[in-house]
């Protein structure tokens, strides 16, 4: 896990064209709401004294928010060494390390926060295991996750709060409550809301929740097995399969004709439909992405990542596939500003 997000996660991030986005190191609008959010729901709770670990802090930007309302015992840890080096040139206390092996002594914090980490985790027991050990009785823990229940509310694309490789567990409260019980956490209030990660059109359903560790410090029941939110989910799934049957047509149709394809926007959405939806069959032509990172380290099936003047070369039956739906208006505007093209612009 350590090397994806060494090699990969946090270079994609750091080298991103996109700076009004809710990203590691963004000061923007969507990122202060987040952090104001999160401060409101953990304020009743935690003084202004005490000692407060950020697990997964990246570099270290919910730390200075809690600095500016006055909280100076401020830790974090983070398993990715470009954020950390990040986050110590602000003078942050940050260790490198992960969520289910704090480097930490026991009993050392008066409150943990665990703002969209949980999600990432192979062994979620774990770190409330740790969470449990650092943590001094009675201590608060604050977890924010991607709240599965709202997956369906929410639409950006098909599948895509699942479509995140790097979200492998997903919650609503009722999971995440009997995992914190059962590992000594008792709830002490929860917030569902949501937030903008990329521009207004991709708004995260977000769960943020308050535990407070139990003074005796005992886990009660056995460890918790995962129980995804099922007929929520199980809804959701069904509307999205209906969604990638229309892709799948629209793509066989494009496919058939031969006509060359251009895709800009070499990410999730490109993926899913290079494989799930049949774009692969396309005769693609061409793939352009912004992201200097991605054009230097990353091809597909032998295929470079170009910039976008590959496609002033198109010839007039080209279609041009924009799939960083997020960005699609700034890509147009891009488009004409600099007269790359004229032909056929889809977004499926």
């Amino acid at each position: 896990m350590g090397r994806y997000y060494n090699n990969e996660y946090a270079p994609a991030n750091l080298n991103s064209v996109v700076k009004e986005g809710d990203l590691p190191g963004s000061t923007g609008k969507f990122t202060s709401d987040r952090y104001d959010q999160l401060y409101r729901l953990i304020a009743p709770h935690v003084k202004a004294n005490g000692a407060v670990l950020d697990v997964g802090c990246a570099v270290g930007g919910f730390l200075d928010f809690l600095k500016t309302r006055g909280y100076s015992r401020l830790y974090g840890v983070d398993v990715t060494q470009a954020y950390v080096e990040a986050a110590r040139e602000k003078n942050h206390e940050i260790q490198l390390g992960d969520a289910e092996s704090l480097p930490f002594d026991a009993w050392m914090f008066d409150a943990l926060v665990v703002e969209q980490v949980l999600e990432h985790l192979v062994n979620p027991v774990m770190a409330f295991r740790e969470a449990a050990r650092v943590l001094k009785p009675g201590g608060v823990l604050c977890i924010g996750v991607p709240d599965a229940a709202r997956y369906g509310d929410l639409y950006y694309f098909d599948f895509y709060w699942l479509l995140m490789r790097e979200h492998i567990q997903h919650f609503d409260i009722t999971s995440l409550k009997r995992l914190a019980y059962s590992e000594g956490f008792d709830l002490i209030g929860y917030q569902q809301t949501a937030h903008p990660i990329m521009g207004e059109k991709m708004v995260m359903p977000n769960l943020s929740a308050v535990f407070r560790k139990r003074s005796d410090g005992e886990a009660h029941g056995s460890p918790c097995t995962f129980e995804p939110p099922s007929v929520s989910l199980e809804n959701y799934v069904q509307a999205e399969t209906k969604r990638l049957e229309q892709r799948r047509q629209a793509l066989s149709l494009i496919a058939a004709s031969g006509r060359p394809v251009y895709v800009w926007g070499v990410g999730r959405e490109f993926l899913y439909l290079y494989e799930a939806a049949g774009l692969k069959n396309c005769a693609l032509a061409g793939l352009v992405d912004m992201n200097p990172f991605k054009r230097k380290t990353a091809t597909m099936n032998g295929q470079n990542i170009l910039s976008p003047e590959i496609l002033s070369g198109a010839s007039r039956d080209a279609c041009l596939l924009i799939t960083a739906i997020a960005h699609g208006a700034s890509i147009r505007e891009h488009i004409e500003i600099n007269k790359l093209y004229t032909g056929e612009i889809s977004y499926l």
